[in-house]
């Protein structure tokens, strides 16, 4: 049996998988122990506590996917090169002792550096990828979030990514700038949230400019305070949308033949991915939920290729 965790910042979940066919989930847990919450950084204790009582059962091995291979984390697994697949990750398994008599295996982020040298990274989200993307063909991902990943899987393989830092951006504007002053509140509303994609879209290099517009729509009495949290973030989606569509084009123009997708995948939680499904239709696009197993797949797969299992 095999011992499988996404191991995040804010928290841990975790599985145990059975050693045979295809790794069906036999128990699993959750805690909210992400690597900046572990007391005293002691990720070990933390193992011990998810992990006991499965490796007493008869687990033999053990493999942890995201921010627990950060710099922050357990110990720094080195990024995989872009473009990756399953078996450039195994290359780069690094393996740390555990309490419990077995290794850890920790699973690499992946890093790509832009056509003007300027380098992003992903870590943990590889592992999502890779859990549902097709052994052929091409398919597009967006994975929402603090830090917005997009990315393009082609055979089996991450192709090509880049980072968008919404989440965070939305949350330092409305919570520390002018723009939140005028904010009451985050519940959802669609006029505004829609009236903010389609000035999001628009904006292009002028993205600084039109977010002064969640501030003056406010003073002239066009957007309610209850309704201007969903402006903004519509804003910063609609935009993050409009140039995830260009800069695929161009790293599809640049690397491989064919269009670029009409369809994306999201990856994500369901309030974070109905939001972004709005925006990509709204954009003339389609879009798809990815199963919610995508990491637990992809992590049993990483271990047989590694033949921990």
């Amino acid at each position: 049996m095999l011992v499988a965790l996404d191991w995040g910042t804010s928290s841990l979940r975790a599985w145990l998988l059975d050693g045979d066919g295809d790794g069906a989930v036999r128990d699993e847990a959750a805690a909210p122990l992400g690597i900046l919450k572990v007391p005293g950084g002691d990720f070990d204790a933390v193992f011990r506590q998810i992990a006991e009582k499965w490796i007493s059962a008869g687990a033999t091995a053990a493999i942890a996917s995201g921010m627990i291979g950060s710099r922050q984390g357990w110990a720094e697994a080195p990024y995989a090169n872009c473009p990756a697949d399953a078996a450039a990750l195994v290359a780069k398994l690094i393996e740390v002792p555990t309490s419990l008599g077995i290794s850890l295996r920790i699973v690499p982020g992946v890093s790509r550096v832009d056509a003007d040298g300027i380098p992003d990274v992903m870590r943990g989200e590889e592992v999502q990828i890779l859990g549902d993307a097709p052994a052929t063909g091409r398919r597009l991902y967006v994975l929402p979030g603090t830090h917005s990943k997009w990315a393009l899987a082609e055979d089996g393989r991450i192709a090509w990514f880049a980072t968008s830092m919404t989440g965070e951006a939305f949350a330092v504007l409305a919570e520390h700038s002018i723009l939140g002053r005028l904010m009451d509140g985050r519940a959802y509303d669609q006029p505004a949230f829609r009236r903010g994609l389609a000035v999001g879209a628009a904006a292009g290099g002028g993205l600084l400019r039109r977010l002064f517009s969640a501030r003056t729509l406010g003073l002239f009495g066009e957007l309610e305070p209850k309704a201007a949290g969903s402006y903004l973030s519509g804003l910063l989606i609609g935009a993050e949308v409009a140039d995830a569509r260009s800069t695929v084009a161009d790293a599809i123009g640049a690397a491989a033949t064919g269009a670029a997708p009409d369809e994306v995948t999201i990856v994500g939680g369901a309030e974070l991915s109905a939001r972004y499904a709005e925006a990509i239709e709204a954009a003339g696009l389609r879009s798809r939920i990815a199963p919610a197993d995508t990491t637990v797949k992809a992590l049993w797969r990483l271990a047989k290729h590694a033949e921990l299992v």
